[in-house]
This record gives structure tokens, C-alpha cells and sequence, in this order.
């Protein structure tokens, strides 16, 4: 298995994206720190993923700086070192422009683009000592815009540029890619086409309206971000990888 005894974090890994990441590199023979604001929900998604000798606790807020230094803090003490972070703790915020505030503003740059820096920077001893890697989530909405959602789309293209920088600085010892993916068919995808009259009608014209037609799916998404963690990316650094059906080479 690729990935055996890799030491692996994944910030918001307790649902989502994120669990399916940590079931994938479970399943690849990896250690992973689970990580969620909550002490209880990282509890129960440790539970539900099963392989609970390989799997470490690493609760905390992510959106502020010291949170971050604490979730890296108690990864590394729980996997003796660092091999590859993944910033995938974020929100999605749906909102026109006249209900953004600041408090939305604030909400969701801490949330998607301080906790990648802040993460990263507290790993970049660790990282630096097993030449490992960093890949952040992004999205489709960080390369091209939207309607009702403007300051997620400034969010993610923060985050797409930040990786960029960090890929220019820590070469050669730490390669740092993200990956973009369109609306994913899960939870936090559901949040938009429920907020139509008819949701299933919405989804449904979503997935005709794809070059693929269908939406993308966590096991889509998961292998993105495998391939950017492996051995076979290890010329790849700087990278924003959109899994996206084609939306954004169409744009």
C-alpha cells in the first residue's frame, strides 16, 4: 500500500470530504490525526472509520491561529512526525452580496484561508524533516466566479494563490498543491440545491448541465487529492487541480 505508515492530518475530517479522505488513507496502510472543533464528533468519526490503532485524536478550532498550533501541536506529538497536511477544514458560505457582512467576511476568510496558512505554518518544521507535503482545498470557485456566493469565491481563490506561494518558498523540501473541485454530491453540496423550490429539480439540472453529466462525487475529489500526495505527483508543486467535468475549461 502506497501510503503505509505515512503520518497524515486532516483538518475537518470528522464528515464529508474530509472522512473520505481519512478512509482512503486508512485503507492505504496510513496513520491519520482526525481533526473537528469537537472532542465528541472527532470521537464518533474515529468510531464510524473503525481502524481506531491507526487513527488519533487532534480536536480543535482551526480558524484562529493558536487553535491551529494546538491541532498541529497534538498531530505530531500523536503521529511522532508529519508526512503530508491536509487543510480541508472550511465553510461554505451561501450569500448575496447585500447579506454579506462582515461578520460572514470574517467567519469565512478564518475558516478557509487563515487555517491553511496557520496549519501549514505550524507544520513546516515537521514537513521540512520528511520532505513531505502539503495540499489544500480549494474549489472551482477560486478560478472562476458566482453569483450568491462572492466571498467564498474570495475565499478560494485566496487559497489557490496562497498555495502558489507557499509552492514558490518551501521548494524543494515541501511540495504544496490544492485541489478545485466543482459542487460535490454530498452534505455540504445539498446546502445550495436546497435552498431552490424544488431541490431534486435543481439537482437534477445541475448534473445535465455538467460535461460529464453528473455531479462530482467524495471518491472523485479523494483521488485528487491521492494522486497529489503520492510519489507519482513528485514533480508537481504549485498546482491548482480542478476536478470539475470540464466547467472551468469551458469558462
Amino acid at each position: 500500500m502506497e501510503f503505509t505508515a505515512k503520518r497524515i492530518l486532516i483538518t475537518g475530517s470528522t464528515r464529508g470530504i474530509g472522512q473520505s479522505l481519512a478512509r482512503h488513507f486508512i485503507g492505504e496502510g496510513a496513520r491519520v490525526a482526525i481533526n473537528g472543533r469537537s472532542p465528541a464528533a472527532v470521537a464518533n468519526s474515529i468510531e464510524s472509520i473503525g481502524d481506531v490503532d491507526r487513527l488519533y485524536a487532534a480536536p480543535g478550532d482551526v480558524s484562529t491561529a493558536h487553535g491551529c498550533e494546538q491541532v498541529v501541536g497534538t498531530a505530531l506529538a500523536a503521529l511522532g512526525g508529519l508526512d503530508i497536511l491536509i487543510n480541508n477544514a472550511g465553510t461554505y458560505p451561501i450569500a448575496s452580496i447585500e447579506e454579506s457582512d462582515e461578520a460572514l467576511w470574517d467567519t469565512t476568510l478564518n475558516a478557509n484561508v487563515k487555517s491553511a496558512f496557520f496549519c501549514s505554518r505550524a507544520a513546516l518544521g515537521a514537513l521540512r524533516e520528511s520532505k513531505g507535503v502539503i495540499l489544500n482545498h480549494s474549489s472551482i470557485a477560486g478560478l472562476m466566479g458566482f453569483a450568491n456566493i462572492a466571498v467564498y469565491c474570495t475565499s478560494k481563490a485566496a487559497v489557490a494563490n496562497l498555495t502558489r506561494s507557499m509552492a514558490m518558498e518551501l521548494a524543494p523540501d515541501i511540495r504544496v498543491n490544492c485541489v478545485c473541485p466543482t459542487t460535490v454530491d454530498n452534505d455540504m453540496g445539498w446546502n445550495g440545491f436546497n435552498r431552490a423550490d424544488d431541490p431534486q429539480a435543481a439537482y437534477e439540472a445541475f448534473a445535465a448541465g455538467s460535461k460529464m453529466k453528473r455531479l462530482v462525487t467524495n471518491t472523485d475529489v479523494v483521488a485528487a487529492f491521492a494522486f497529489l500526495a503520492s510519489e507519482k505527483a513528485s514533480f508537481m508543486t504549485g498546482v491548482a487541480l480542478p476536478v470539475d467535468g470540464g466547467k472551468s475549461a469551458g469558462a
